[in-house]
Parts: structure tokens; C-alpha cells; sequence
């Protein structure tokens, strides 16, 4: 080993969670060691193949969610534009028509009839004055049956709850992340310019500019709790010893193996998903669709937001929980064909076949506030963060927002253990 580093905040992982972490604690006035960086940005990564930039999967920023107003505070700019707003339900029969999601395609749909029509707009009328958290005893199926819609009626719900949970089983997801995901919805998202990796390249600029130190393929290994109330993390080239550790690794799995004690976490089941990236030299002819009656979603984020060469298109086929590996990619592929995309189209292609999605889902009974919060680590001083951490968010706003309430808490009580060891030195 190289010997000890002293330092007042180690982070370890450096996803959306880790980051923002790290960033947080430095401007915050911690000296910050970043580790076990084996890809910075994590599943935020993007790829570019051919002047086409793929996201892993559909990516979107809420508008108004907890990941923007992080971004924001911490000076990462960002760029992007609303997706298409024209969206078609899409059955495993192969029809394709107009899915109501606004008050004029409501009245165009042939997918409802009348009385759904009816109960369709109260309920997006409504919906954003519904208080999310008295929906956390149960699932998002149940909220979806409590409605009182026809069969119909509740497969379009039901979709438009898919997408924005990226749950594909409903009952595994609680009723209060639903409500809360599809409220954000409806107040907007954004297709990012550059992708996903332009949020990574903002926040290792920040983190750059206030001095985190990044090492690079440095994996954590070991965590210690010292008697003085410092930690040791180890990594395969040094020790560094710190006053604080937020554990941002990625899975619960990955954060149980590191921590000093075992945790009492009741976490929620897991989301995959299934997913086929693709780049296109022109636009399909069914820009949005939703599966009606199976966890399918095609969405084209090219050209409204900047992603593909001049005339070019960026579009994202998936399956809310992956199964087996051949099934879903021909199940994609029937779907990308119904919206016209054709074996000539394809410019680039890629096909992730089991994605994590969230590493583990609100549970109905507990909601988004029974999900551990940053300190539920067993160990004072050591704190967590990811997209299964915290009562606020869902997916990258989850991430993100408690990347920075781990961050902060870190930094304090690392400015804490400074001032006792001053009091104890003395004059």
C-alpha cells in the first residue's frame, strides 16, 4: 500500500448518488476523497456510436423533480427539450391508436369510450391536487383499481404509471410513489441535450473545480470503524482515513458487504428492465407508443433533443421487467416494426437485456418514507445514498437527492470531529 491518507470525507461510488455527494461535502468545505470510481456516472453514462449518443435506456428529467432542483443549486447547467407530445396505446394484437394523455387527445382517442372519456379528465383534472402520501398503504395497482374505470380505462392508467415508476409489475410499487411519479410527469420532462453523460461531465466539472480528488480504479474493499471515531476505507492501493463515509456503491447488496455493522433494512423488490437503443437515419413513423396490454414503451428523443447526426433519430425501445433475453428482444423489435422502423433505418443498435432499473422499489404498506434514510447504516459517521435511499424521489431523483443530503451530513459531521480534536488539543 501506499499508506495512509488522512481526509475528512470519503466517498465511495461514484454514480449520480456519489457525486453529487462529493460535490455536496466540498463546497460545503470537506476535504474529499471520491473512490472506487470504475465508471464515473454510473448507469447516467452515456455512449456515443456514429454521432449517435445512446442513454442506457430512456432517460428524462423531471422538470420540477428533486434531481433538477439539486442540479440547479449546485451550478450544473443542462439543456433539453419536452418529449413528443403525440402518443399512441399500442396492444399485443399490433394496433396502434392515439392515447389519450392531454385534454385534446382525449377527444380524439378512440381507446376510451365516453363514460372512460368522462372519469379520464376528472382524473387529470385532479391529480395534482391528490396529497401522494395517503396512497402509501397500498400498491399502484390498487390505487389504479380504486378509481373506478373500466377495463380500458385502467390499461391506460396503468401505462402511463409504468413509464413513470418504470415499474412493470404494480403491485410491487407503492401508490404514493405512482402518485407522486405521474404528478411529475405531468408537469414535464426533458430529453437532454448530450444525454445523461452531460450531468456527469457537469458534476466532474463542479467536483473538479472544489478540489474533490477522484481515484481512479481505486475499489473500495474495506470499511473500519477506528475508536477515536475516525474510519479507515481500504482500497486496493491505500488506506485513507477519514471522519466521515457515505457509501454511494450502487446496490443495498453492495453497501451491506462495505459497512462496519449489518443494517436492518426492509427494502422493496427490485425493477429490470429490458431495453433497445437505437440510431436511425430518419424518424420512425409512430414517434410515442405505450403498450396497452404488456410493460412495453417506444420513445423518440432525437431531434428534440440534440442526439443524432442531421436527419438523424434517437429512439429507445423497452420492456418494464426483463425476462428471458430472446423474448424481449423480439418482443422489442415487433414494436419498433409497428412504428415503422425498418432493418434500413438502423444506423447503430444495442440491446441491454437486463438493466437495474432501481436497485429496490417503495413497498406498498411503507412508501417512499419506509425506505432507509442516509444514516440507517448501524455506525455514526457512516451514511448512504442511492436510488433506494430517502423519502424523496424516485430513480435519478432519488440518486441525486440523497447524494446531497448524504454529502451534507458528512461534511458536518466531519467539521464536528474537527472542532472536538481542536477543543481537545488545546491552547
Amino acid at each position: 500500500m501506499k499508506g495512509k491518507c488522512n481526509v475528512e470525507v470519503v466517498v465511495v461510488g461514484a454514480g449520480l448518488a456519489g457525486l453529487t455527494a462529493a460535490v455536496v461535502a466540498a463546497l460545503d468545505g470537506a476535504s474529499v476523497v471520491l473512490c472506487d470510481v470504475r465508471a464515473l456516472g454510473g448507469r447516467a453514462r452515456s455512449h456515443t456510436r456514429e454521432g449517435f449518443i445512446l442513454n442506457q435506456g430512456p432517460h428524462a428529467l423531471y422538470r420540477t423533480g428533486a434531481g433538477a432542483g439539486v442540479l440547479s443549486r449546485l451550478g450544473v447547467d443542462f439543456s433539453g427539450s419536452p418529449p413528443h407530445r403525440a402518443a399512441f396505446g399500442y396492444t399485443e394484437a399490433g394496433s396502434l391508436a392515439v392515447l389519450p394523455t392531454s385534454a385534446g387527445s382525449l377527444l380524439r382517442s378512440s381507446v376510451l369510450g365516453v363514460f372512460d372519456k368522462v372519469r379520464f379528465a376528472r382524473l387529470l383534472a385532479r391529480v395534482q391536487r391528490l396529497e401522494p402520501a395517503s396512497f402509501a398503504k397500498m400498491s399502484a395497482a390498487e390505487w389504479v383499481a380504486s378509481l373506478g374505470l373500466s377495463s380500458r380505462g385502467a390499461r391506460v392508467i396503468s401505462a402511463l404509471t409504468r413509464v413513470a415508476t418504470y415499474a412493470g409489475d404494480l403491485d410491487l410499487v407503492s401508490g404514493d410513489a405512482a402518485v407522486a411519479q405521474l404528478q411529475l410527469a405531468l408537469r414535464g420532462v426533458l430529453y437532454l441535450d448530450g444525454g445523461w453523460q452531460s450531468l456527469v461531465e457537469g458534476l466532474r466539472a463542479t467536483a473538479t473545480s472544489s478540489r474533490v480528488r477522484v481515484l481512479e480504479c481505486e475499489q473500495a474493499t474495506e470499511l473500519h470503524a477506528r475508536a477515536d471515531g475516525t474510519f479507515e476505507v481500504r482500497t486496493s492501493a491505500r488506506t485513507l482515513q477519514a471522519a466521515s463515509v457515505v457509501v454511494a456503491g450502487g446496490s443495498p447488496a453492495a453497501a451491506r458487504a462495505l459497512l462496519p455493522r449489518p443494517p436492518a433494512w426492509e427494502l422493496g423488490a427490485p425493477a429490470t428492465a429490458a431495453c433497445l437503443d437505437l440510431g436511425l437515419c430518419r424518424l420512425p413513423t409512430t414517434m410515442v407508443a405505450f403498450g396497452l396490454d404488456q410493460p412495453l414503451y417506444l420513445s423518440t428523443h432525437s431531434p428534440k433533443a440534440c442526439l443524432a447526426p442531421p436527419g438523424g433519430a434517437v429512439v429507445h425501445v423497452m420492456r418494464y421487467g426483463a425476462r428471458i433475453s430472446t423474448d424481449d428482444r423480439a418482443q422489442l423489435w415487433e414494436l419498433a416494426r409497428r412504428c415503422g422502423i425498418g432493418d434500413r433505418d438502423v444506423v447503430v443498435q444495442r440491446f441491454l437485456h437486463e438493466m437495474t432499473v432501481c436497485h429496490a422499489l417503495p413497498r406498498p404498506g411503507s412508501g417512499l418514507r419506509g425506505r432507509p434514510s442516509i444514516d440507517a447504516t448501524g455506525t455514526d459517521g457512516v451514511f448512504i445514498a442511492g436510488d433506494w435511499v430517502g423519502s424523496v424521489g424516485l430513480l435519478a431523483d432519488a440518486s441525486i437527492a440523497s447524494g446531497e443530503a448524504a454529502g451534507r451530513a458528512a461534511s458536518q459531521r466531519a467539521k464536528r470531529q474537527r472542532a472536538l480534536g481542536s477543543a481537545m488539543v488545546g491552547p
